[in-house]
């Protein structure tokens, strides 16, 4: 029998992959709850490429091959991990067939998606599944998200009745747009996204 991982990071490789490799193996160790974690993607030298640019010293991890075009990939992925976050986008091309593969192997769901057509849709399909199989499924745990909600609940702790608002709003403020433009997933998922936004008219 395979051993069960207590994370999975698939799309490891990729720009924002290779970033959340490198902050969850600070939280690996005996004493965490994380006590170990397996990296997944199509290419096993760019994931030993990532893992080394993230941590030269943790060779221990293992590496597993998985495609979100190929469902069986995703089964034995999903049938080693308690979590998957998914790096993988823009999710509304590639994430479907992860959450379909996690619901079904009844592990929970990570990612760091902003895509509002997305999420929506994979409630309305694999709630059902999700919710027999166990399956826990959460989206929106990234930048444009975490701000945001982080930022409204210490806020809202200072506000008191009757003077509580009816809406918040939030600004960013970048300080290099470099980093973002050149990352061609936030850029297609960005250009997509728009490319929706009638949905929401």
């Amino acid at each position: 029998m395979a051993q069960v991982y207590d994370i999975i990071i698939f799309g490891a490789s990729g720009f924002t992959g290779k970033h959340v490799v490198k902050e969850a193996l600070k939280f690996v160790s005996p004493d965490s709850p994380i006590k170990n974690l397996a990296l997944a993607g199509r290419n096993s030298t760019k994931l030993t490429e990532a893992l080394k640019w993230a941590a030269p010293s943790h060779p221990d991890v293992l590496i597993l091959i998985a495609d979100s075009s190929n469902q069986p990939s995703l089964h034995r992925m999903t049938s080693q991990a308690r979590l998957v976050l998914n790096c993988t986008g823009p999710y509304r091309l590639h994430g479907d067939p992860v959450i379909d593969a996690c619901a079904k192997a009844g592990c929970d769901y990570l990612d760091i998606c902003g895509e509002h057509e997305f999420m929506e849709r994979m409630e309305a399909v694999y709630y059902d599944k999700a919710i027999e199989m166990g399956s826990l499924v959460v989206s929106t745990c990234g930048f444009d998200s975490v701000p945001a909600e982080l930022g409204l609940m210490f806020n809202s702790m200072q506000w008191v009745s009757p003077s509580v608002p009816n809406r918040v709003e939030a600004y960013v403020q970048l300080e290099s747009i470099k980093r973002i433009v050149g990352n061609f997933a936030t850029y297609e998922s960005a250009v997509l996204g728009l490319a929706k936004a009638t949905c929401f008219v």
